[in-house]
């Protein structure tokens, strides 16, 4: 009779989980890191900079703290957007996900949130290519 109870509860849809929601909210959760995240590094590139050369960045990253040179600090970000990939992973999978379990509606928007991730994809590659530029900087090639 226990066992009957029991599987009654996590059967009905108030108690039981719902594997589509589930997906959906946690791919939500990834994005938001992912696009804050991007932001806060933008702003640590870019911010008041307006249209500067590679070596104005590095002048900008050098003056961030006097116990870091510049190229420490490309390292810093680079390892910042490492952590974005993966939150951006996150996401993807989440909703796709989400998509292959929810119906109607519901997987017409995780599919969107799918399609919109693209851009962040791009946006993650974009800074990812331009922190090899300073870091080659860095280097000295």
């Amino acid at each position: 009779m226990r066992f009957l109870i029991a599987l009654l509860l996590l059967t009905h849809p108030a108690v039981a989980a719902d594997p589509c929601e589930d997906h959906f909210r946690a791919g939500l959760t990834a994005y938001r890191l992912v696009d804050s995240r991007l932001a806060e590094i933008e702003v640590t590139l870019y911010a008041g900079l307006g249209w500067v050369t590679r070596r104005g960045v590095l002048a900008r990253l050098e003056e961030r703290s006097a116990r870091t040179t510049a190229c420490e600090e490309v390292e810093v970000v680079q390892d910042r957007l490492s952590r974005v990939g993966r939150d951006l992973g996150e996401a993807q999978r989440r909703f796709q996900l989400a998509a292959a379990l929810c119906h109607g509606i519901n997987r017409g928007r995780a599919e969107g949130n799918v399609e919109r991730l693209s851009d962040s994809a791009a946006m993650l590659n974009d800074l990812e290519n331009y922190l090899r530029s300073l870091a080659r900087i860095c280097r000295g090639s």
